[in-house]
């Protein structure tokens, strides 16, 4: 690191802390200004929040590990999630934004109502803040753990100092007023990063139109496969995982109908149309616009470093070695915007969890809004702290992001039926958590079942969890037909599964439209997708096909939304 690299960096953390620093006295009247933009963010800027949180310093180091310890394929981890991220846009975008919660927890009491939901969402309060939330900002975190201590040596203590320290003044400062806006600046450094040092890499390598050779000259024709490999019997342990990403993963994760960070930006949104609008921009830029830049870069790094083995840190080692002085100093800028804006983004809504959800509803629900704000600042600290303990415990990327998708695969189920059908109960939820957690720590820690493959530990935690929360659901007593009544009113979701609430009302067809709109944007960010990168690695017809599908699928949606409309 040169001094021009230096400069480039404090330039960019000084633009970060100014635009924190310059919303705070906006952001500290109240919680919803401070958690929610006072409700008034339009779809392009609360799009772009949910891309770049999505982006973090650990993502491209997650995608070079796919890459360079099984290939292309494997990316089929995250490339699965477009499905429940295209059923958020088409159907949950709306439900969310009519429902007027400050957090997806927050719905429990408005969906179940009595003590029990009360439990439940002081239990998941909790939960999320210091569990689930403490183990996504540490991976966030160990990654820029791997990138620092390729750029300047430093170790696991200094980084998890010194790269929080900005993001927390600014977070802390500004809550989430700050985060939308560094957000968007952030976006951009990431993203112009990306394609920098993936332009460089390939040239390194011996430019694109070499790169397929090399790659299968090396004895890794598999990377560049965008399918995994048959076994003999067809049925390989990569075609059993690649059957479980998209039989399974995508419809039975906790965050199915949205998830927190976006549900906490759709609820941030003007209007229920907006919300749809960002989240359908959300789902195009996380796919078919920012995957290519880090699998391109991970398969030069195959060509370039073949006998590297902690893969993950890879990505960074070429930042290093490829990079001229000042290419250098934004690519790191760039990284510490992705890291910033997503660690910036949990801190926020774990201390929405934590202050929303429990304080303010358990401990001092009639405290001041200026008290309510204090609190959440200090809770921001405090799970900071927590945070920077776990970080110091973890080592894999990879690792953690896949025992997330088993831990939480439980749940998935219940939270798409507590939209769909009436019957549904706080005891259900309940089951299912526990259950969920309890498979979750057997698969993982005791044996034989630590030994089991990935994929047998999804079906071990889904069956299980499933089966639990249908017992809890009919050996309990349905949710009161008043708050159920309320809840339909308000939200609006299809009538086919609260024919004993609804009555007659509502049947009005309009989910056979949104599952229609569904199908359709999944075939056309899933072709706009994989067909720029099958063009870019040579295979002209595949690549060629992919964008016809695209095109074919936006015209069409494109002709439903102008005669039956988005909502």
């Amino acid at each position: 690191m040169t001094s021009l690299d230096w400069i480039i960096v404090a330039a960019y953390m000084a633009g970060s802390l100014w635009i924190g620093f310059s919303l705070a006295r906006r952001a500290s009247s109240s919680l919803s200004e401070f958690f929610l933009s006072g409700r008034n963010l339009p779809w392009w800027l609360a799009g772009t929040s949910m891309v770049a949180t999505t982006f973090s310093a650990d993502t491209p180091l997650y995608v070079t590990g796919l890459v360079r310890g099984h290939g292309i394929y494997e990316n089929w981890q995250w490339w699965a999630l477009l499905l429940s991220g295209m059923l958020a846009v088409f159907v949950f975008a709306r439900y969310w934004r009519r429902a007027g919660v400050m957090t997806d927890v927050e719905l429990i009491e408005l969906r179940y109502g009595g003590r029990p939901a009360a439990v439940l969402r002081g239990f998941k309060a909790i939960y999320f803040a210091f569990f689930i939330h403490t183990i996504i900002k540490a991976q966030v975190i160990l990654a820029m753990v791997k990138i620092l201590d390729v750029a300047v040596g430093w170790g696991k203590w200094e980084v998890i100092a010194v790269a929080s320290i900005v993001t927390i003044a600014y977070a802390l400062a500004s809550g989430y007023w700050g985060v939308v806006w560094t957000d968007f600046f952030q976006i951009i450094v990431a993203m112009a990063g990306a394609v920098l040092l993936a332009a460089y890499a390939v040239d390194a390598a011996g430019g694109l139109s070499a790169l397929p050779a090399r790659i299968a000259d090396m004895g890794r024709p598999e990377a560049l496969s965008f399918l995994p490999p048959a076994g003999p019997d067809f049925w390989s342990p990569a075609v059993v995982a690649f059957a479980g990403y998209l039989g399974l993963v995508w419809w039975s994760r906790y965050s199915v109908d949205g998830g927190g960070v976006i549900v906490q930006r759709m609820a941030s949104c003007r209007t229920e149309k907006e919300a749809l609008a960002a989240t359908f921009f959300f789902n195009v830029a996380h796919y078919a616009v920012r995957t290519w830049p880090w699998i391109l870069a991970a398969l030069a790094s195959l060509v370039l470093y073949p006998s590297v083995v902690d893969h993950e840190k890879v990505y960074a080692v070429m930042m290093m070695d490829l990079l001229p002085a000042g290419a250098r100093g934004l690519m790191l800028a760039s990284l510490l915007a992705a890291f910033m804006s997503t660690l910036s983004s949990y801190l926020n809504l774990s201390s929405a969890y934590f202050v929303n959800d429990f304080y303010k509803r358990f401990i001092r629900p009639d405290a001041s809004e200026r008290h309510h704000v204090l609190v959440a600042r200090l809770s921001m600290l405090g799970l900071s702290v927590i945070t920077g303990i776990v970080t110091y415990q973890v080592e894999s990327i990879v690792g953690v992001f896949k025992f997330l998708l088993a831990f939480g695969s439980g749940t998935g189920l219940v939270m798409l039926l507590r939209w769909f059908w009436w019957r549904i109960n706080a005891w259900t939820e309940i089951a299912a958590i526990a259950v969920s957690m309890g498979l979750s720590f057997l698969a993982y820690l005791v044996q034989p079942f630590a030994a089991w493959s990935y994929s047998e530990k999804l079906v071990l935690i889904i069956a299980g969890s499933a089966l639990a929360a249908l017992a809890a659901t009919y050996l309990t007593r349905p949710v009161p037909a008043e708050r159920l009544r309320e809840f339909w009113d308000l939200v609006r979701p299809p009538a086919f599964g609260w024919r004993p609430i609804a009555g007659r009302d509502g049947g009005n067809g309009l989910f056979g439209r949104d599952i229609a709109h569904w199908v359709l944007g999944t075939a056309l960010v899933l072709g706009a997708t994989l067909g720029p990168g099958l063009l870019l690695l040579g295979r002209a017809l595949e690549g060629g096909l992919s964008l016809v599908a695209a095109l074919a699928a936006a015209l069409l949606l494109a002709r439903s939304v102008a005669r039956r409309g988005w909502v």
